[in-house]
């Protein structure tokens, strides 16, 4: 018996000592501890915090290669290729399914609920007697099913299905919005590379225009009719237009790589693309400002997206409301209990057993009467969510309404302004040649025709960002407007084989 009790002892203090030791080490994690608490936040105030998890990786870049194979691209094939694979739209898109996930899950509220029950085990209970207790002990068990349904509930079932298939339209017309931004940047960034490369191919032409000239001047110094300062100026003329072609060629590369990450591919992909200066620039106008800011106020699927999420705000109203009264509900089960037991006391080799299936069926009703003005306040908060949206469908009518009238006079303005750059480029290389041959005549100095140069370098450059501004004026007033008929008008194919046609 000692050696029991002292085994005892010694099992006891083995269990204190495990029971000390885990304390322990749960009091050194624990956020209650001024070390473990401490590792939460920025050591100090000046020292940016560090996670000690390991950050979330994204999933591996493409590499420095183009993804839809060898040669030049035209602007169709590159919005559909961001159209599949830039991430910007398929996030929009994952959005939009929860939506229609989560209205799915309100219809399932119009459904009864089937509940499968069961228990096993060993009971114990004891049932008073006139003198003392009878204790009855043995295995149970029971499986039963279990049915509700919400038959009567005043609205508030069709206020909430009404409110999400609300919440999935203005989320689906969000990511029609997306794809039509997508597009318009994609356009943009095509317009600017096009126009990237143009400027350096003009810039290319300006070195050879002024290495031209400088071995005019260099000829003229060798037969005396030119001083050594003409030949200098000259000289730095050159020096110049070549710098200027490196910053052209910065500006291309740039352009380039804004292209690929708007593609969804790592700015470092190469991107060739077809040139759009010999296509016909876009029609003229066919529709007035009015007509248009009328077509992008109903077309708009940003503007129908806030337009539905005031309906789904009037929906959350009525359900608000609805909670003010009962509910209604069918219930019903069937359950077969299972039974096997020993009175205690009882007679000699006494037991029991017995199978007992039991239902029930019936209506069951529920009315909160009180709750501390709980749903007087989630009425007001319905109320002012409503207010709130109709303020923001009125903020995004007016905004898409100015949208639509800039871009239609900033592409008034882009025709008008091509059509000058045209002639000005043809009477400024008319005056170029017209001075070039005065100068190696010996009638005209060396300064008039640097001058006459430049003027003609700045009349290249000014058509090229006319027509690049009148290419992305007319793609921002199709996006502005948001209408189908507009959208992507701009976006022609361009055959490689054409003549005059570069690639780019």
């Amino acid at each position: 018996m000692l050696r029991i009790r002292h085994a005892r002892e010694s099992l006891l203090a083995l269990h204190l000592l495990g029971a000390a030791t885990v304390l322990v080490a749960c009091q050194e994690e624990a956020l209650w501890n001024d070390k473990s608490f401490d590792k939460l936040v920025s050591s100090d105030a000046a020292v940016p915090y560090e996670s000690a998890e390991p950050a979330p990786q994204p999933p591996p870049t493409q590499v420095s290669k183009s993804p839809f194979g060898e040669g030049p691209k035209d602007l169709t094939f590159l919005i559909c290729y961001a159209l599949e694979n830039n991430p910007s739209t398929r996030a929009t898109w994952e959005r939009a399914k929860v939506t229609a996930a989560n209205w799915a899950m309100m219809e399932s509220l119009w459904w009864p609920r089937v509940n499968a029950t069961g228990f096993g085990g060993y009971r114990q209970e004891a049932l008073p007697q006139e003198t003392g207790r009878l204790l009855d002990r043995g295995p149970q068990g029971d499986l039963g099913v279990e049915l509700t349904w919400e038959l009567v509930d005043f609205g508030r079932r069709d206020a909430l299905t009404d409110a999400a298939r609300r919440a999935m339209e203005a989320s689906n017309l969000t990511f029609n919005r997306a794809l039509q931004t997508l597009v318009y940047e994609v356009q943009t960034a095509y317009f600017q590379l096009d126009s990237k490369i143009a400027l350096e191919e003009t810039a290319e032409q300006n070195v050879e225009t002024a290495r031209v000239q400088m071995e005019a001047v260099e000829d003229r110094l060798r037969v005396g009719l030119a001083i050594m300062p003409d030949v200098l100026v000259s000289r730095q003329r050159w020096e110049q237009a070549r710098f200027t072609l490196e910053s052209a060629r910065s500006a291309t590369f740039d352009a380039r790589s804004t292209l690929a990450r708007k593609l969804g591919m790592s700015a470092d992909v190469p991107v060739e693309i077809l040139s759009l200066q010999k296509l016909p620039v876009p029609e003229s106008l066919g529709k007035k400002v009015e007509q248009l800011m009328a077509l992008g106020a109903t077309d708009r699927p940003d503007l129908l997206a806030a337009g539905q999420r005031v309906r789904e705000a009037e929906a959350r109203i009525r359900k608000a409301e609805a909670d003010f009264m009962p509910t209604v509900s069918m219930v019903g089960a069937v359950m077969n209990k299972w039974y096997n037991y020993t009175p205690d006391p009882a007679p000699a080799n006494a037991s029991y057993d017995t199978t007992l299936p039991t239902y029930a069926v019936g209506l069951t009703g529920s009315w909160l009467l009180f709750d501390g003005f709980e749903r007087v306040n989630a009425v007001r908060k319905a109320r002012s969510e409503r207010n709130a949206a109709v303020a923001d469908l009125t903020k995004l009518k007016l905004e898409a309404l100015s949208d639509v009238w800039k871009a239609y006079f900033e592409q008034l303005a882009a025709e008008r302004q091509f059509t000058y750059g045209e002639s000005l480029l043809t009477a400024s290389q008319d005056s170029y040649d017209a001075m070039f041959e005065a100068y190696v005549n010996g009638l005209r100095t060396l300064p008039e025709l640097l001058q006459a140069e430049l003027d003609l370098a700045a009349a290249r450059s000014t058509l090229i960002r006319t027509r690049a501004e009148l290419l992305d004026s007319a793609s921002r007033l199709a996006y502005a407007v948001g209408s189908p008929d507009f959208a992507g008008r701009y976006a022609k194919k361009v055959d490689p084989r054409t003549d005059g046609e570069r690639v780019r």
